[in-house]
């Protein structure tokens, strides 16, 4: 056990206090996330043969329903000669394996397979060559590579745990003796400096099952330590803490105005150069703050020993939470074990330190095993967001019928350099070089003779951070509706424009063909009294490897607007598992759903508005269209399924909406009254 209760109070009696939250003891300078590539050396440590005779793969990925757990098995599987449910698939913590890149950026199974298979086929050889052949095992003579698609199904197998119930997640942790914590968080970041005024702490001791109140400077707010869950509940709605609000507190998506940066005439970053004139399109679009909003709140447990310290989470880089906790707590890497457990949706939102801090914070304290289990308020206040981004495109259309010039305007916050893990001098600095997450997809596909791109960065009162597909989901969406309204003043079709200025990106034209083929192939709906019905199209490329194109049938009532039908062509390169690629393009054109439609937090105060999923509007199942998937078969190098098609299907229904209405709403989400006065 490191550390003692100095600079803590145990705070059991009543009283009034005033509490200033400040920035903690730790270091200035936080751990920066290290994202080695992966050797075959690590995959010699990834797959087992145990004494008994049973192959055990560490999945050096976290699963959090995007089935990596399958797709390595089967790579594995296929290079071992045997049945994928020979294998055991185990998501690995750091007592597990050597360290590897964090789950993030769609490319586990791009990065991954060549090693593993390798890695598997050394292991088939080094059995043979000792004559050890486990029953399953099959003849399997040169190492294997898909080509095209895969058979259409795998097993995920952590299905049948996720069926019955069995103990996956980080919340289904129980250990002897474990305590239970809450932390009374602020509305508001403690870098505004919020101040807590007081709260009823006879009350709190006065619930049954009741252990300690402590007040410590690592943690956001008042913390409270109880036997059982359920007196943490009783303690929360006794303890009633009373805020002094910060002096300053913008609204953080009026932060972030386009046109306020451009008045200004100069921006974070800025290239290219265009010619002034007339411009064919003027394009503001406005797309807010956005949640993770994942099913499953963020959950820890921690326990200090002479040993060091054992943490059990669901994080996308257990190897990053463990560099914090020796920062945090001064113990050697190797004195340090993270338990990695299955995430319950993650989306770029659990790429850092935040409940696994604090857990470990509170259990030093106490001197005892403690879970921490996040409430969903806690995730809208202690989470971070999708920034918010303010768009203004641009351009002018020559004779010729092709964009001659082109200007794309940015305003955003931070992606990667994100302010829930940096502090704001340091994030300044970062500014020297851009932030290639919040710009990522701003650079277009199509071949222009002119074009000047700028990026202004503002740190904003709420943390902001990565968010499924970073800022390609934005970026590429307003690029999409600025491209569809050139096509249409000057009066050309959109797909056959997109298509003249796709000519040294044949993946993509290849793509958009086929999208456009397949919409085609189905007529289009016949309106009904009171009725709007449009088409629209959209494509792109994500992280200049996988490129993916869709086409949105959108049905606009006077008081509701529903996409009815969603066609999608994919190119991911080779799939190790059909399905789980068709299952990943749809779960994306659902995040498509909500970026237009439903998506946004609001924060006039600098704080969220919304705290709960009463609130906060997010996709149904009732307002899912029909899904048509095109999966291009491939024996190219897989480039990674993720998070792709985020790039189409949001411009794709956008685009809908203004071919229907003759509309094309300033600002996300798109509302019917939005939709009513045609424009």
């Amino acid at each position: 056990m490191t550390g003692a209760l100095s600079r803590r109070s145990l705070l059991i009696g009543g009283g009034s206090i005033a509490v200033a939250f400040g920035l903690g003891a730790c270091s200035l300078i936080p751990p920066i996330p290290k994202r080695p590539a992966p050797t075959l050396d690590d995959a010699m440590g990834w797959i087992q043969l145990t004494p008994d005779g049973r192959f055990v793969l560490w999945s050096p990925r976290a699963e959090m329903g995007q089935n990596v757990l399958g797709g390595l098995r089967r790579i594995a599987a296929r290079e071992l000669g045997l049945a994928d449910e020979a294998i055991e698939v185990r998501v690995a913590g750091t007592a597990d394996i050597q360290r590897v890149k964090p789950t993030v950026g769609s490319d586990s199974i791009r990065e991954l397979q060549l090693p593993l298979a390798t890695a598997c086929a050394r292991l088939r050889d080094e059995m043979r060559s000792r004559g050890i052949t486990p029953p399953a095992l099959r003849a399997v003579t040169a190492l294997r590579q898909p080509a095209g698609a895969a058979p259409a199904h795998i097993a995920p197998p952590q299905h049948h745990a996720l069926v019955t119930g069995a103990p996956v997640f980080a919340a289904d942790v129980r250990l002897p003796g474990m305590l239970h914590a809450s932390v009374l968080r602020p509305k508001w970041r403690r870098e505004l400096g919020p101040r807590l005024l007081g709260w009823n702490q006879a009350a709190v001791s006065a619930v049954p099952g009741f252990v300690a109140q402590l007040v410590l400077p690592e943690v956001d707010g008042p913390v409270l330590v109880a036997r059982h869950p359920s007196a943490l509940l009783a303690m929360r709605a006794a303890a009633a803490p009373r805020w002094q609000p910060p002096a300053d507190t913008p609204d953080a998506n009026a932060l972030v105005d386009i046109d306020t940066a451009l008045a200004r005439g100069r921006f974070t970053q800025d290239s290219g150069d265009v010619q002034d004139g007339p411009w064919t399109v003027d394009l503001r679009l406005d797309v807010p703050m956005a949640a993770h909003a994942a099913i499953e709140p963020r959950c820890a447990v921690a326990r200090f020993s002479a040993e060091g310290l054992e943490l059990w989470c669901a994080t996308q880089d257990p190897f990053f939470i463990r560099d914090v906790m020796a920062r945090d707590h001064g113990f050697a890497l190797e004195k340090i074990v993270v338990h990695n457990h299955h995430i319950g949706g993650a989306f770029g939102g659990r790429t850092i330190a935040n409940v696994e801090r604090e857990v470990a914070f509170i259990a030093r304290a106490i001197k005892a095993t403690l879970k921490l289990q996040w409430s969903r308020e806690d995730e809208f206040l202690g989470g971070f967001h999708r920034p918010p981004s303010s768009h203004r495109i641009k351009l002018r259309v020559g004779a010729d019928g092709r964009i001659s010039d082109w200007w794309h305007a940015l305003s955003s916050s931070h992606i990667i350099f994100t302010s829930a893990a940096m502090p704001a001098w340091m994030q300044s600095f970062t500014n020297f070089v851009g932030d290639p997450g919040t710009a990522r997809g701003q650079q277009p596909p199509y071949a222009f003779a002119r074009q000047r791109r700028s990026l202004q960065l503002t740190r904003l009162p709420l943390a902001t951070g990565p968010w499924r597909g970073l800022g390609a989901g934005p970026n590429v969406l307003a690029i999409e509706a600025a491209m569809d309204a050139a096509a249409r003043a000057s009066q050309q079709d959109p797909v056959a424009f997109r298509l003249q200025h796709l000519a040294g990106a044949p993946r993509l034209a290849n793509v958009l063909k086929r999208a456009a083929a397949l919409a085609a192939a189905t007529p289009a709906r016949v309106a009904a009294a009171g009725e709007r019905i449009g088409r629209g199209v959209a494509c792109g490329v994500y992280k200049e490897q996988s490129v993916a194109a869709a086409v949105a049938e959108v049905v606009v009532t006077a008081d509701r607007i529903r996409v009815t039908r969603l066609w999608c062509s994919h190119d991911c390169g080779a799939m190790v598992d059909a399905r789980s690629v068709r299952a990943q393009v749809e779960g994306n054109l659902v995040w498509c759903l909500g970026l237009v439609l439903s998506d946004e937090l609001t924060a006039p105060a600098a704080t969220p508005e919304q705290t709960s999923f009463a609130q906060y509007s997010l996709p149904r199942i009732s307002d899912m269209p029909e899904f048509h998937i095109d999966l291009v078969p491939s024996t190219e190098a897989p480039t990674g399924a993720g998070e792709t098609a985020i790039v189409a299907g949001a411009g794709a229904i956008y685009n809908a909406l203004a071919a229907a209405t003759g509309v094309r709403p300033p600002r996300l989400p798109v509302q019917p009254e939005a939709l009513r006065q045609r424009a």
